[in-house]
């Protein structure tokens, strides 16, 4: 590997990949950082520099990989298998970034994150692979999705120690006839339930709204940056 490289794009089982890391890995021998799993590829770190490794997966097909059930809205059907996809990334992923970078071992290093669908399957991670994750970036994430607030209604308390951070504009869907017309109020409910659900006095849990924000690119990479430097 060239070691003036920290931009990288790689396939791993027919899986783009873009890889960048820390202006200080090649000069600090023996260490290890934490990594953080971004849904959407790299737009949304691709202005920041901290001491993280970012993996951003670019996605072969968000509305069947992101998705945690199969569902029918407005005519467009959504796939219902993140089961598989978050199975892959904290199974065959992450063990292979640990075999070519210097990857934390600890789970509290570890994240997951990503905007809109994006965040829905990163919030979905916390339900369903809880050992892989300790910290969770959810950026405006899709929880208008049909009965995904039931779902979360339904789980035990999270007796592991999780950072979330959670951020919705106060505009998003306000002007929509569809499903996501909801997303302020699911988002309201799904936040009392995660306050509900983390027992443990170590995890933290920050909830930032923008008055002005709406479900677009530039909300969602200056709050994913602002959640990075809160987490990491």
């Amino acid at each position: 590997m060239n070691v003036k490289i920290r931009t990288l794009t790689l396939t791993f089982q027919q899986q783009e990949i873009n890889v960048k890391l820390p202006k200080s890995y090649y000069k600090t021998e023996g260490k290890s950082y934490p990594l953080i799993i971004v849904q959407d590829g790299d737009y949304l770190y691709g202005n920041i520099e901290e001491d993280v490794i970012f993996v951003g997966i670019v996605p072969n097909d968000r509305k069947r990989d992101y998705i945690p059930w199969k569902a029918e809205i407005d005519g467009i059907e959504y796939g219902g298998e993140a089961d598989h996809y978050l199975n892959w990334v904290a199974d065959a992923l992450i063990p292979y970034l640990r075999k070519c970078f210097s990857v934390s071992n600890n789970i509290d290093d570890i994240g997951i994150g990503g905007a809109s669908f994006g965040g829905l399957v990163s919030l979905y991670a916390l339900f369903y692979r809880p050992d892989a994750f300790g910290k969770y970036i959810l950026i405006s994430p899709s929880v208008w999705y049909p009965e995904f607030t039931d779902f979360m209604k339904a789980q035990l308390p999270i007796h592991e120690t999780k950072q979330i951070y959670w951020y919705v504009g106060e505009l998003e869907g306000q002007q929509s006839k569809h499903l996501n017309q909801y997303m302020l109020p699911c988002t309201e409910y799904g936040v009392d339930i995660i306050n509900e659900l983390l027992v443990s006095e170590q995890s933290r849990f920050y909830f930032v709204t923008n008055k002005k924000g709406l479900h677009r690119k530039p909300f969602f990479q200056k709050y994913f940056k602002k959640a990075v430097k809160k987490m990491f």
